[in-house]
């Protein structure tokens, strides 16, 4: 072999690497292979090089020679499983990440396996194994600079928000915030921890912070300004409030921050809609409409239209009605025995008010997300190539946020009595994923929809009506009695609608299986129905 031939050509190769010429430096690279086909340094680097060019086969082609040339190195295993990271193959590159970790390799790419590793299992929302291989990370990484590393601490931030594990959460934005204290975003995720525990004076301190170290322009500033007026919406109604003016603080401020320059518009969405929710607090309930009504500018495809409901199975409301004594007969058994609590709806996240509006206790803002600062993407992962799970993730929360809108259109709706309007969206939001409450309540408000525009005779016949609210009364029976974390949702809806349909006795026996708050919210409501109905 020429020696001097291999030497220069791997320098020139080195110098085109490190000045992202990645064709030059694969051409310099084969001509040092030329010279020594089984260099696994030469193998290694045009990989690598071919990776950063998308040219993943031809990477595969490099790398497996290397492992080839010596398939004892972990190191060049290693380099063949982030190939597969980077292509988007996540099952290949778990076996090839978990086939280098049993092979000697050098220090840093052992910990660094570990790192891959803990980025495989937040792919997969296996957040426990993830935090574990981020220690497995530290532990094995013999310069400590991995536990000095803030973007695997935010990592960890994450991972733990997501296991709702807010202790260690704190604990390490902290440690991030004191290892970068001018990163806006480590500011907007401890206060979104601060608020989502009811820690309002704290949270206004984090901000007035992120204010002195941390804003450096226009957008950091935008970012700030929307946690402050999340703290207004979060504190209205606390000892925190005052002067009772936080509504009206929060209401202003998110008016002036829809029309800023700042901020990108999937943010801006967020406070539309963060506004709209607000307004509904506040009695605004036509201004609210007109937010969401900036937010669906396309008509409603999905709509069902205003039409009587379609002939199904018969329901004998009066064998609903006979299996009641047995239903509360069997609730008390399962209080007995333990497997439901004895107060259901204790933790349940939703309530009517006096009006019989719902009314929904909001997590303390998202962590942060809402100011456009989310949390950092896996490192050096092109996320057009991440996994289907991860679009399909996407898409979900997109659908979420959708969700949230139809829900609060109906929620102005139903307090306007507009139960056209009411039944329209009743019917997008009864077929909700992945949130029971939603689901329960569309089916719910389709059904009294239904009742009211059939008392106003709009399309409907009482009959029919009466159909609907058999049908819905026995899906909540059945509901109910799974005795699982939705049945107090479904015992909420149950009780109204035995109210709403003058059986009075029947409602406050169910009403009693509920935790105190609910219990007296729903007998005021049965009370209502009674003097409505004379």
């Amino acid at each position: 072999m020429d020696i001097e031939a291999y030497k220069e050509a791997i320098a020139n190769a080195d110098v085109a690497f490190a000045n992202a010429r990645y064709e030059q430096a694969v051409k310099w690279y084969d001509k040092a292979l030329a010279l020594a086909p089984d260099d696994t340094y030469a193998l290694s680097k045009a990989g690598t090089s071919m990776v950063s060019l998308n040219r993943f086969d031809e990477a595969f082609g490099y790398f497996n020679r290397a492992v080839d040339a010596d398939p004892q190195n972990g190191d060049n295993v290693f380099n063949l499983a982030n190939a597969y990271f980077f292509s988007g193959d996540i099952p290949m590159a778990m076996e090839k990440y978990t086939a280098a970790e049993l092979l000697p390799c050098s220090d840093d790419v052992k910990a660094r396996i570990y790192y891959q590793l803990a980025l495989m299992c937040s792919i997969k929302q296996d957040y426990r194994a993830a935090l574990i291989n981020y220690q497995k990370y530290e532990d094995a990484d013999k310069t400590g600079k991995a536990s000095l590393d803030t973007d695997v601490i935010s990592e960890r931030v994450n991972l733990y928000i997501q296991l709702q594990d807010y202790d260690n959460a704190l604990k390490y934005t902290l440690k991030w915030l004191n290892l970068a204290p001018a990163d806006i975003r480590c500011y907007i995720v401890y206060f979104n921890l601060l608020t989502a525990t009811g820690q309002y004076e704290k949270a206004e301190k984090v901000l007035d912070d992120a204010e002195k170290f941390a804003v450096t322009d226009a957008d950091t500033e935008y970012a700030v300004n929307v946690s402050r007026a999340n703290l207004y919406a979060n504190a209205a109604g606390t000892a925190f409030d005052k002067n009772g003016d936080c509504n009206q603080k929060a209401y202003d401020l998110m008016n002036e921050l829809i029309v800023s320059p700042a901020g990108t518009q999937e943010s801006k969405n967020e406070l539309v809609l963060g506004l709209g929710e607000l307004c509904i607090a506040m009695g605004k309930v036509d201004e609210a409409i007109d937010l969401m009504q900036m937010l669906t500018e396309e008509p409603e495809a999905e709509a069902a239209p205003s039409a009587p409901v379609p002939d199904a199975a018969p329901v004998d409301p009066a064998e609903i009605d006979a299996m009641l004594s047995d239903d509360l007969a069997r609730m008390d058994a399962m209080v007995s025995s333990g497997e439901i609590s004895a107060d259901i709806g204790s933790d349940a996240p939703v309530h009517f008010d006096e009006n019989g509006v719902p009314v929904r206790e909001y997590p303390s803002g998202v962590f942060g997300e809402e100011d456009g600062y989310a949390l950092p993407d896996f490192k050096g992962v092109d996320m057009e190539q991440l996994t289907a799970a991860q679009r399909e993730a996407e898409a979900a929360e997109q659908a979420a946020f959708r969700a949230r809108v139809n829900y609060t259109l109906l929620t102005c709706y139903a307090f306007r009595e507009d139960f056209e309007n009411t039944l329209k969206y009743a019917r997008l939001v009864k077929l909700t994923p992945d949130n029971t409450y939603y689901a329960f309540f569309g089916r719910y408000s389709e059904a009294f929809a239904i009742r009211q525009l059939a008392k106003q005779g709009k399309g409907f016949t009482m009959e029919q009506a009466d159909r609907k609210y058999s049908e819905e009364l026995a899906f909540f029976r059945s509901e109910m009695l799974k005795a699982n974390e939705d049945s107090a949702y479904a015992l909420l809806f149950r009780t109204r609608m035995y109210a709403e349909t003058g059986k009075y006795a029947k409602a406050e026996e169910l009403a009693e299986l509920m935790a105190d708050d609910d219990k007296a919210a729903l007998l005021g409501y049965v009370e209502a129905c009674r003097k409505e109905n004379g």
